[in-house]
């Protein structure tokens, strides 16, 4: 310890003393390195909550010292249509690839094998319905996993 302490006395609970001699013992420390490593660590987390509201509080006095309330409101509702007329266009692109495929499907499809086609198609609309209920953090690993993919395709 290179910096001169001054000592302290607290009072713990006894459940809170014996989980300190645990990590204590766990880790080949003293009690007292122990307390001072946690007093330390929320120290450092109060800190940095205070430094989070600090910065937090001059990034809205320089928006709103540029920006009035109403400008901000207008520059996010502009993206926000943008982006969804965005998202329009890629649903009216998807959805016309897919009759497409139906139809190309259709026309080298012969006409005894059309129930078959009609399974296919509802097993490939179920699949995409599945697909698309799934979390953001899930696609790539489903997109990921050729086999689980192989499988489901080869299902249809």
């Amino acid at each position: 310890m290179s910096e001169k302490c001054i000592r302290r006395s607290i009072y713990l609970p006894k459940d809170t003393l014996e989980k300190l001699e645990k990590i204590a013992i766990n880790k080949g420390l003293k009690i007292s390195e122990v307390i001072r490593m946690f007093i330390d660590k929320g120290l450092n987390i109060e800190s940095s909550r205070e430094d989070i509201d600090f910065i937090t509080d001059i990034i809205r006095q320089e928006l709103t010292s540029i920006y009035r309330l109403e400008d901000i409101k207008e520059i996010l509702d502009k993206q926000t249509n943008r982006l969804a007329k965005m998202m329009m266009k890629i649903g009216k692109m998807s959805t016309g690839q897919l009759f497409l495929l139906i139809n190309m499907f259709l026309e080298i499809v012969d006409s005894a094998d059309e129930n078959k086609f009609d399974g296919i198609l509802e097993k490939s609309m179920r699949n995409g319905v599945n697909y698309m209920q799934k979390k953001d953090f899930a696609i790539n690993d489903f997109l990921q996993d050729t086999d689980n993919l192989k499988d489901i395709s080869e299902n249809l």
